[in-house]
């Protein structure tokens, strides 16, 4: 649960969010419902687009002004994947009329990734009551997803038909233009030292998202510090054709990345403890060591205190498995492998 003004820090994105005619619409859109003091109508904007597009930057970048006008309110902003985890747990505990009580008197809600709840009927049943009485109190919700609310399959129709009730907006791929002066914009805000026409080269790749235009990037400048080298159209292209191999990193320095992203220590991780709260970071940070190091099985075993190697298998196989699942998660590990300057999912 977020609420009141405290938590705008949080809201912060690490860079700041660059308007483009792609994105004009869904903002338009959202800042219209931010920007209300009464009750919003419509009351519910539904966001779709690619992976990666920034439907969650634009959200994020705007909710400063909505905690401005609303200090006091109630709100909360979480992946669809995270509702449905979070209600099979009230489930499994006979704590149903606990999680209501959390997420029905919100003022905001805001849900992302809802496409990953196709074909799970129970959750969005919950979902809908959930979204009725927040919009029934004066509420307001906002949605992202992957897909347009009409190729959302197995879904309850009471469910879609409120998607399509708020205003639906999609956000396209950006063209050339606007994602040369995305990296334009970001190399400045970064100080990173790199002229337009190397940036150009980056701009072609036309099928980059936001998300991974700011990967490259950030591992352009990377590798070139660590090579000391000057970022020129021979180095970029090198680079962009797979020729500079990216930084290496350790297990250490990987868990401390993900002890940072989880809010967590490094001597939780690699603790006995077996709260959820500390096995799913202590998981990636054996998934990444595995993948991103060259450390056997044992090594990594040991770094976490484990006297047995199955255990990093283990975390391997279902953090794995849980990326399949998680679009939340994907977006945390690509996080990390974002600070660690390697690349992405």
């Amino acid at each position: 649960m977020m609420s009141k003004s405290s938590k705008t820090q949080q809201a912060a994105n690490e860079r700041p969010f660059r308007i483009f005619t792609e994105y004009q619409y869904a903002f338009t859109a959202v800042s219209q419902l931010f920007q209300t003091t009464g009750m919003p109508d419509p009351p519910l904007v539904y966001i779709y687009g690619p992976s990666g597009c920034g439907k969650s930057a634009l959200i994020k970048s705007l909710i400063p002004d909505y905690l401005n006008l609303h200090p006091d309110a109630e709100w909360n902003s979480m992946t669809a994947s995270e509702f449905a985890a979070k209600y099979a747990v009230a489930s499994k505990n006979k704590r149903i009329a606990a999680f209501q009580e959390k997420l029905r008197d919100l003022q905001l809600l805001i849900l992302e990734d809802i496409h990953s709840l196709e074909n799970r009927m129970h959750t969005q049943g919950e979902l809908l009551s959930t979204l009725d009485t927040i919009l029934k109190q004066g509420g307001a919700a906002i949605f992202t997803s992957l897909k347009p609310p009409g190729e959302l399959v197995h879904f309850h129709k009471k469910l879609i038909n409120r998607f399509h009730g708020g205003v639906c907006a999609g956000i396209s791929p950006l063209k050339y233009q606007s994602r040369l002066e995305l990296l334009k914009f970001w190399a400045d805000f970064e100080q990173i030292p790199i002229k337009e026409k190397e940036l150009s080269l980056i701009a072609h790749q036309k099928d980059s998202s936001p998300r991974e235009l700011s990967a490259i990037l950030n591992q352009l400048y990377t590798v070139s510090r660590i090579q000391q080298k000057r970022i020129d159209a021979r180095f970029v292209q090198e680079f962009l054709n797979g020729n500079l191999d990216p930084p290496r990193t350790s297990t250490a320095k990987i868990t401390r990345v993900v002890c940072r992203e989880f809010k967590t220590s490094l001597a939780q991780i690699r603790s006995a403890n077996r709260s959820q709260q500390i096995v799913l970071p202590r998981q990636c940070a054996m998934f990444l060591s595995r993948e991103l190091t060259g450390e056997s099985l044992a090594n990594i075993a040991n770094y976490f205190n484990r006297k047995n190697h199955s255990t990093v298998i283990h975390a391997c196989r279902q953090i794995q498995n849980d990326l399949e699942k998680s679009p939340g998660l994907r977006q945390q590990i690509s996080r990390i492998k974002q600070q660690l300057g390697v690349y992405p999912l």
